[in-house]
């Protein structure tokens, strides 16, 4: 017996001509338009800008967090793509407001300028008790640069740059795709527009010269600079391979961050591979061999021989000596701590 709860061939034949059931396969959606229609928070929306795009889930008036889609995300081809910090603010029950990029051009789009200038017309981020503004790179120039939209809002901006307007920052030759960008008009200048800002919060490593000089260009009572040592461009990256980007940006959201709990936090990296590489390399650079020849040994305690071999193969071409031969580690004690020079805070070397 046919149940007549179920599809009937008159519900096919109400198709349109080319309007075919679908297979049925795994959602191709983006994981934010599967949640609008199957999660607890139902309310957003999404508004195509053409190279741009804004992304909005509802979770209430209490916390909004608006992210900017960095380099990479900006060049992915998949549909199926989630504001930056989609998961996270899903996870802690935030708002979001995800500004996705299509072109790698640094946001320099006249409609995503009317499009967030609409939003603070009508109120959008005024219904908020706190916003907070963030991105890394790309988005951390975008997190700063929009931040006089919603004026108090807290900004937490990674390795971000502050502009890539030939005749403010000559020195910046990186980044072809965003330099050839219209730099005329708003929002042009991020380090101009934090003044309205809460706290802004810049996690930068200062071994990168250009990071280090867009940071230098921010100036005012509001703004925290962040000294990610050896964390190199990807600071936001290597603070989630240590498992504390959470930690920070709840903080920065929850308005508790502070400069010293950072660095606090920022130990936890110190025990990375690529914080380990990172102060081998500036080691290097200076012929501190012996600072090296200590990571060597610390390396090899921990267990990581892979990596300490590496290193010191590296260092015997660089110096003609190899570290651990035998005459060599009579001189050098073994650390049993991270060697001196490696440390997160802002005063290591």
């Amino acid at each position: 017996m046919t149940d007549p709860s179920g599809p009937s061939r008159d519900d096919d034949e109400e198709r349109l001509g080319d309007d075919a059931p679908s297979p049925a396969i795994a959602d191709p959606a983006p994981r934010w338009l599967i949640d609008l229609r199957r999660a607890a928070h139902r309310r957003g929306f999404y508004q195509s800008l053409g190279d741009y795009a804004l992304q909005f889930t509802d979770r209430g008036s209490d916390h909004l967090v608006v992210s900017f889609d960095n380099l990479s995300s900006a060049r992915e081809e998949t549909i199926a793509r989630d504001p930056w910090g989609y998961g996270f603010a899903a996870k802690n029950g935030w708002s979001q407001l995800g500004v996705l990029a299509f072109r790698p051009e640094w946001f320099r789009d006249e409609a995503l300028f009317g499009a967030l200038r609409n939003l603070e017309r009508q109120g959008f981020f005024a219904r908020f008790k706190s916003v907070t503004m963030t991105g890394t790179s790309m988005g951390g120039y975008a997190a700063c640069a929009f931040s006089g939209l919603a004026p108090g809002c807290n900004v937490i901006a990674f390795s971000p740059q502050s502009t890539l307007k030939k005749d403010l920052v000559p020195w910046e030759e990186r980044f072809s795709s965003g330099r050839k960008a219209d730099w005329s008009g708003d929002f042009a200048d991020a380090a101009a527009m934090t003044s309205a800002a809460g706290k802004v919060w810049l996690v930068y490593d200062p071994g990168i010269a250009e990071d280090r000089q867009h940071v230098e260009r921010f100036d005012g009572p509001n703004i925290h600079k962040l000294r990610a040592r050896h964390g190199g461009h990807k600071t936001a990256l290597i603070l989630r391979r240590a498992e504390i980007l959470s930690t920070v940006v709840r903080a920065v959201v929850e308005d508790s961050l502070t400069e010293a709990g950072f660095y606090r936090e920022y130990r936890a990296v110190r025990r990375l591979p690529w914080f380990l590489n990172g102060v081998a390399d500036a080691a290097f650079a200076r012929g501190r061999f012996g600072l090296t020849t200590r990571l060597i040994h610390f390396l090899r305690l921990r267990g990581q021989g892979f990596a300490a071999h590496k290193l010191r193969q590296k260092q015997t071409e660089l110096s003609g000596i190899d570290p651990l031969s035998p005459r060599r580690r009579a001189r050098q004690p073994a650390p049993t701590s991270t060697p001196q020079g490696a440390s997160g805070d802002p005063k290591s070397e």
